[in-house]
């Protein structure tokens, strides 16, 4: 009885236990460093799953109301950081990486149209021999210079009688009657053959719809995951556009991205303009501390720009159907070794290599 207690009560060694220890702490310094680079691809994968998501409820949300909705592309930073006077040009970017990121992405929606203050307000239009001069009804609420509808320098649409073209309009920032709220058409968009209707020439005018530009929406954001942002430096429209990119002039203007009832783009704004874009809409998923507007093809062995991470995710819009694409970036420096003049291709050039799998349909589409 005594030997059997014996057998079962004997244990493992000191020496034992200490090599058991020294095997495990040994796995552990192997793996660890490759799950938390798993971890690091698994967050910028999940974060390129969610913006696709949040584009397609966009995109049904604008079906169910009948009205344009799109995306709020949110920089981080909306304000111009203070100068440091006498300090390194460096610690003063003209390109700060802040204002060329967001994490905050909303769903943004054209308010209602307005068509006047009253039930039959019309308006009319006159020429002064330099612009299309609006002539809002006495009154409509536009004329007030405090309205909150169109503020002064702020773009909008205009349909005159209901029927034809929606015509780009402004109201003038610096009016030309001091403390008036004056608008005028743009002559771009009129003298691309926009008609005005005659009626609209004489004194009883016609009926109008007013779209203003988009606001965001109520409905709760979408957060990307941490360290993971959409690196607006090298996004853009086009084979290798990458419009979003911002000074710290316009940092404070989102990219907003509307979609119309069917599903295509309609609009996109971006640094205060207004643009109908004629190509794809590229957005990169990349990780934060890689955003770097000053230099984006940065690859060195301690530091790497998005651009340059082929781990990294392109989210592209179709700009016709709205289709939503996701792949991971070409590399760029295999383009770039069989390129006929490798000194002369331009930035543009090289963010179109990295797209190169969108554009030929040949990626795996995120797998």
């Amino acid at each position: 009885m005594h030997q059997y207690l014996q057998r079962r009560l004997r244990g493992m060694t000191l020496v034992e236990i200490l090599v058991v220890i020294g095997i495990i702490g040994l796995l552990a310094a192997i793996m660890v460093p490759s799950v938390k680079y798993q971890y690091r691809n698994r967050a910028v994968i999940e974060g390129e799953r969610q913006l696709n998501a949040f584009i397609g409820a966009s995109q049904a949300r604008a079906q169910q109301i009948g009205r344009p909705v799109g995306i709020w592309v949110e920089r981080f930073i909306k304000e111009a950081p203070v100068p440091i006077v006498g300090a390194n040009a460096a610690l003063n970017p003209a390109l700060p990486a802040g204002a060329n990121y967001s994490v905050n992405i909303y769903q943004a929606e054209i308010p209602r149209p307005y068509i006047g203050d009253l039930r039959d307000s019309r308006v009319t239009v006159a020429n002064n021999g330099t612009d299309w001069i609006i002539n809002f009804p006495p009154a409509s609420s536009l004329l007030n210079p405090n309205n909150p509808l169109i503020r002064p320098g702020e773009r909008f649409k205009i349909q005159l009688d209901h029927r034809g073209p929606f015509h780009e309009a402004v109201r003038l920032a610096v009016p030309t009657v001091a403390g008036a709220a004056e608008y005028v058409l743009l002559l771009d968009t009129v003298g691309a053959g926009a008609q005005i209707p005659k009626a609209a020439l004489s004194g009883s005018g016609v009926p109008y719809t007013v779209h203003r530009r988009p606001v965001r929406s109520f409905n709760a954001p979408l957060r990307l995951p941490q360290g993971t942002v959409v690196d607006l430096s090298v996004s853009g429209i086009g084979p290798g556009g990458y419009e979003f990119n911002s000074t710290l002039a316009a940092a404070q203007r989102p990219v907003v991205i509307m979609f119309q009832p069917d599903g295509s783009v309609g609009d996109v704004y971006y640094d205060g303009t207004v643009d109908r874009p004629l190509g794809w809409i590229h957005l990169l998923v990349g990780r934060q501390e890689q955003v770097n507007p000053t230099s984006p093809l940065l690859d060195t062995e301690t530091e790497t720009a998005n651009l340059m991470n082929t781990a990294n995710r392109w989210v592209s819009i179709n700009h016709r159907t709205g289709t939503v694409t996701s792949e991971v970036l070409d590399n760029i420096n295999n383009w770039v070794r069989v390129a006929p003049n490798p000194a002369n291709l331009t930035l543009a050039d090289k963010i179109s290599f990295s797209r190169l799998l969108v554009r030929t349909g040949t990626g795996l589409e995120g797998n």
